[in-house]
Order: C-alpha cells, then structure tokens, then sequence
C-alpha cells in the first residue's frame, strides 16, 4: 500500500470522524464511525444533548485511529 500523507488523513477526520480512517485504507471502520457520528449528531440535534458528548468521542477516537493507522501503513 502506498504511503499515506499524515496531514491529509488528519485533516480528514477533523473534517467528519472516519473520512481519516478511509484515507488510509481502512475503509470497514472509517465508515462504521463516520454512520455513528450522523448517527449520534442527529441524536444530538433531534433528542438529548448527551448525545454530542458521544460524537465527541467518536471524533477524538477517529483522530487516534487515524493517526494509528497512517503510521502503520507507513512503515513508522
């Protein structure tokens, strides 16, 4: 696999959680995060607010893995 920009991919998942994760080749749990953050950020706007503090999560564990994985695909 080619190597991956580490800036790209965490500009990425700062942008919406797993788009990272997918920049990077891990295309199962990029999009299993990316569904829970609409998921939990609709959850946020349309039912309770303790909603957002689980999409926060999602997004901070997105930036980890994203970093995580970027380093193993190259090599680091």
């Amino acid at each position: 696999m080619a190597e991956k920009n580490m800036i790209i991919a965490i500009v990425l998942s700062v942008i919406w959680s797993g788009l990272g994760l997918i920049y990077a080749g891990e295309m199962k749990m990029g999009v299993i995060l990316a569904v829970l953050a609409v998921i939990f950020e609709l959850l946020t706007w349309f039912v309770f607010s303790i909603a957002g503090i689980i999409v926060f999560i999602i997004w901070v564990y997105s930036l980890y893995a994203t970093y995580k994985q970027v380093k193993a695909v190259n090599g680091e």
